[in-house]
C-alpha cells in the first residue's frame, strides 16, 4: 500500500480524534466510542467543517482482519471515532466482562445523517455506489447537493485509480463523505484523504449503507436487529458472498477470543 500514500503521510499517523473528549472503552484491541448515538451526532455536526476526520464501524470482520491487515490497523488508530456496528460483537464483549458502548449500526447513523444533511441542506461526496443509487437519494433528499465518484473493480491495485478518488474528494468540498467501497479499502482511504490535509468534513465508513438507503438492498426486520441477526438476514439475502466469509471470520474468531479470555 506504500505506492498510495499522500504527500503528507509522514506527519499524519497518530494524531488525535477531533473530539478529544470523548470517551472509550478498549475490548479486541480496539478503544470504542463510549458516548451515546447523540454525543455522536454532535461531533459529527461539530466535525462537519473542520479538517477532515473520519469514522469506522468496528464489526466481527474487522476483528479479524486487523489481526493480519497493518494497513487496517494503521487505518483504525487514525479514525476520529471507532463506534461498535455490530450487537453480535456487542455480545462478545459482554461475555468478556467488557463494558459495553452502544451499537450504532453504520447503516442507521448514515440514514439519520442523511436527514441531518436534508434539513441542514449540507453537500455529500460518496465514493463508490453505482449511479442508479445516487439518482434514487437525490429523489430521497432533494435538498442534499451530492458528488458521486465511482472507482472501477479493483481500484485499489491501481495507484492512479486510488489517487482519483482523493483528488474528487479534495476537489467536491463537502460536510459529509460516504466511503461506500468495503473494507479494508474505504478505511484505509480515509486515512489516505485525510493525510492528504486538503480535505474538509467527516468521512464515514459505511460499506452498504447506501445500498440499504437506496432501496437496492433491503435491510433485516427491526426484530432481527434487536435479536442480533441481522448477520443472518444478510446471509440468507446475499448466500453466494456471505456465508463463506461468516464461516470463515468464526473459525479465525476462536483464537482471538481465547486470547481475549486469558
Amino acid at each position: 500500500m506504500q505506492k498510495h500514500l499522500g504527500r503528507k503521510e509522514a506527519h499524519a499517523d497518530e494524531r488525535p480524534s477531533c473530539c478529544s473528549r470523548q470517551r472509550t472503552i478498549r475490548g479486541f484491541d480496539i478503544d470504542f466510542f463510549d458516548g451515546s448515538n447523540a454525543e455522536l451526532i454532535d461531533h459529527i455536526i461539530e466535525a462537519s467543517s473542520r479538517e477532515f476526520s473520519y469514522i469506522v464501524t468496528p464489526n466481527v470482520n474487522h476483528v479479524v482482519r486487523l489481526e493480519e491487515d497493518s494497513e487496517l490497523r494503521r487505518a483504525y488508530a487514525n479514525a476520529s471515532h471507532r463506534i461498535c456496528d455490530s450487537q453480535v460483537l456487542r455480545g462478545l464483549m459482554t461475555l468478556l466482562r467488557i463494558p459495553v458502548p452502544d451499537v450504532i449500526p453504520g447503516s442507521s447513523l448514515t440514514g439519520e445523517l442523511m436527514d441531518l444533511a436534508e434539513a441542514k441542506r449540507w453537500r455529500v461526496t460518496v465514493i463508490g455506489s453505482d449511479p442508479s443509487q445516487i439518482r434514487t437519494m437525490r429523489r430521497l433528499y432533494p435538498n442534499v447537493t451530492f458528488f458521486h465518484h465511482n472507482p472501477p473493480m479493483g481500484f485499489f491495485d491501481h495507484s492512479q485509480d486510488v489517487q482519483a478518488c482523493l483528488d474528487f474528494v479534495i476537489d467536491h468540498p463537502a460536510e459529509l463523505v460516504v466511503l461506500a467501497v468495503g473494507c479494508p479499502r474505504q478505511e484505509i482511504l480515509g486515512r489516505l484523504i485525510q493525510a492528504d490535509g486538503r480535505a474538509r468534513g467527516v468521512g464515514l465508513c459505511v460499506g452498504a449503507s447506501i445500498d440499504f438507503l437506496s432501496g437496492k438492498v433491503r435491510r433485516a426486520p427491526r426484530w432481527m436487529q434487536r435479536m442480533s441477526l441481522e448477520w443472518l438476514h444478510r446471509m440468507c439475502t446475499e448466500p453466494r458472498r456471505l456465508t463463506k466469509r461468516y464461516a470463515k471470520d468464526a473459525v479465525r474468531l476462536v483464537p482471538i477470543l481465547y486470547r481475549q479470555f486469558r
